[in-house]
């Protein structure tokens, strides 16, 4: 099996970070997965990824790489990255299945209890975007609460990955007051704080028994169980009624034109 991971900021930036997710991958993929990861082109600052208006036009990057991820014959697409940028673009555009990880993860939490909690950085449209990411996923009745860290972002993503003890005992922090607030899970509502979490072992409140998701890792696990479905029991990669009915190739390729998209293929050879 060959899973597509797509990586929000250029690859010069993210190298090193994508290093020590594939380290995580490690631990949790099946022995015969082979990861395979795509970087956008243009965006370069961890810290424009909070923000409205260059999420939107990353999307058109982060949907360009799925589109030839599809093309090159992988097997399901992954974001790496909590917001779930261009997952629901990309899913109306490709035939294998588009795993957003934070959707996921909020779906598997709740079968680990009543109430979720979710622990993400300091930035507070990150954390406003986190709640709708809940609500969307239809689960706002059982949101906890949502902590933030107490360390700058600038500081977390930069010395944190140097010098992580004192990042991980701030997720611990948050995610022992969620728990206090009733939270029985936590989800990690950024990629950057789930990977630490996973490479200094953090994966539950050890006083309590309640678990911590590495957002990406659980990612990854769909991505693996969501193309077995689909190549096993021939299940569709996604329900096309809806939101995410597929646009069809002609229409695809008139919006490639009308935006100078600059895409030469749009599905995969064959189709």
């Amino acid at each position: 099996m060959k899973i597509c991971v797509v990586h929000v900021n250029c690859e010069e930036l993210s190298q090193d970070y994508a290093k020590l997710i594939a380290s995580n991958f490690d631990r949790v993929k099946r022995s015969d997965t082979e990861v395979v990861h795509k970087f956008v082109a243009r965006l370069r600052r961890a810290a424009d990824t909070v923000f409205a208006f260059p999420i939107i036009l990353n999307k058109i990057d982060v949907v360009q790489r799925m589109v030839e991820a599809e093309a090159e014959g992988v097997d399901a697409i992954m974001v790496a990255c909590s917001g779930d940028p261009g997952v629901i673009e990309a899913r109306t555009l490709v035939d294998i299945p588009v795993v957003g990880p934070m959707e996921a993860t909020i779906h598997l939490s709740a079968q680990y209890g009543k109430k979720i909690g979710v622990v993400t950085v300091q930035d507070p449209s990150w954390a406003e975007y986190c709640e709708t990411m809940v609500e969307t996923a239809g689960l706002a009745g059982r949101l906890a609460g949502i902590e933030k860290i107490d360390i700058p972002s600038y500081v977390a993503f930069t010395s944190g990955f140097e010098n992580p003890a004192p990042l991980r005992e701030s997720i611990l922090a948050a995610a022992r007051r969620l728990v206090d607030r009733g939270a029985n899970s936590i989800v990690l509502g950024s990629a950057g704080l789930s990977v630490i979490a996973s490479d200094t072992g953090l994966a539950k409140v050890p006083e309590v028994g309640v678990p911590i998701f590495d957002t990406l890792s659980v990612g990854l696990k769909v991505a693996e169980l969501r193309a077995d479905l689909h190549k096993s029991l021939d299940l569709p990669p996604i329900s096309r009624i809806g939101v995410f009915e597929k646009l069809d190739q002609k229409n695809r390729e008139r919006i490639a034109r009308l935006f100078n998209l600059g895409w030469t293929r749009v599905q995969p050879e064959g189709q």
